[in-house]
């Protein structure tokens, strides 16, 4: 059996990992192990996201990774009532625009392997135990059985961390929380700058439906729903929602599914020699579902952690709990906020959202934020008082 040998091994290549490995690489011997054969494929989100990423990724924005820009949001409610928002003044959407994640999400394990992170594609984690000098890695490449040993792992394996339960962390996700998302790319159909989302239960039980522009005549189309609010599948409802007139000539060339932890993040997403990013720690915002934002934070933090770790030749938890400390300033209240403002929403009816799709029509707001929004709707809607009561 072949034995691989490194400081920190990360599983998983997605931008949270290939950032962390990014980071990690400048101090330290770092292994990443991928299951898929490709990075960046197949994509795993709507792939929306703000200017801001890359001043926070620390990379020069390629034309290369972007499908659109985005110019301005419609938020449809149950009855069709369209709210359109100029996405310049949405917090956190200035400089809005679709990713084309195959390109970007290459484009960082390739900063990664340039730093001098080895990657092994198709290979797939098995189990990990805690040896006198870190932790052993059973893993299968291609269809060989390998051993790595390292002294810290990073979790990157999304939810639940197969890893961190490997090492006998408990991730489990309370079905309440656990949304089941399904994207089609769609074309040839007529597509605008905007992001378009549609909020009820007769679209997506639990959730909300989502059209991203992916070009000239391609679109992102997909929805995530709630399994303990649904009667059916996610690919029942968006099934329905693909078979409006705007759809009929459209042709699905591409279907991606998978779950998405809405929970918050975990309260200790590290301990004896691991540390999680992106969603394995349940870094999502519990509104929008979107992580590619606080997965590349959470890698860039944990990353350079780990070569903290390395230095002082200290991989307890308690050395490691200082993730906490980095995290947090940077992500922990809006994501708080957006746990909360979930709370809110899943008691919103259909009715309470067509009263509100009415009355933000009627707004007269220089900026939007998630506060000036609820105070007006509050203002003109008394009876939902109770309901946002968690804001006021």
């Amino acid at each position: 059996m072949k034995n691989y040998k490194c400081d920190v091994l990360v599983v998983g290549g997605g931008p949270a990992g290939s950032n962390a490995a990014r980071y990690a690489a400048k101090g330290a011997d770092v292994l990443v192990i991928e299951k898929k054969k490709e990075i960046g494929s197949p994509v795993q989100c709507a792939e929306g996201v703000s200017e801001g990423l890359f001043q926070r990724l620390d990379m020069k924005q390629d034309k290369r990774f972007i499908s659109a820009k985005i110019d301005f949001v419609k938020l449809i409610s149950p009855n069709g009532t369209v709210i359109k928002l100029d996405s310049d003044k949405i917090k956190y959407m200035k400089g809005g625009m679709v990713l084309d994640r195959e390109v970007f999400d290459k484009a960082i394990a390739k900063e990664a392997a340039r730093n001098g992170a080895d990657f092994l594609m198709k290979t797939r984690f098995i189990s990990a135990k805690r040896t006198g000098n870190g932790v052993n890695v059973k893993a299968k490449h291609m269809n060989e059985d390998i051993e790595i040993d390292a002294k810290i792992v990073i979790g990157a394996d999304g939810p639940p961390s197969i890893v961190a339960r490997s090492l006998g962390m408990d991730t489990t996700v309370p079905l309440r929380y656990m949304e089941s998302g399904i994207q089609y790319l769609m074309t040839p159909m007529e597509v605008e700058p905007c992001i378009e989302l549609f909020f009820g239960d007769c679209y997506a039980p639990g959730g909300y439906s989502w059209v991203f522009p992916k070009g000239d005549d391609q679109a992102n189309v997909g929805l995530g729903i709630l399994p303990s609010k649904a009667k059916n599948t996610a690919q029942y409802y968006l099934d329905k929602f693909v078979e409006r007139p705007r759809f009929k000539k459209a042709k699905i060339v591409e279907v991606n599914a998978g779950a998405i932890p809405v929970n918050g993040p975990l309260k200790e997403p590290y301990m004896d020699n691991l540390l999680l990013v992106g969603d394995a720690g349940r870094f999502v915002n519990p509104i929008t579902g979107g992580g590619i934002h606080t997965a590349i934070i959470t890698g860039n933090l944990a990353g350079q952690l780990a070569v903290e770790a390395i230095a002082k030749e200290d991989y307890s938890a308690k050395f490691l709990k200082k993730y906490n400390d980095m995290w947090k300033p940077e992500i922990y209240e809006e994501l708080d906020k957006c746990l909360k403002a979930q709370e809110v929403f899943m008691k919103l009816t259909e009715n309470d959202l067509n009263s509100i799709a009415e009355t933000m029509n009627d707004l007269k707001l220089d900026t939007i934020s998630t506060m000036s929004i609820i105070k007006a709707i509050v203002a003109k809607n008394p009876g939902l008082l109770l309901k946002f009561g968690k804001f006021l």
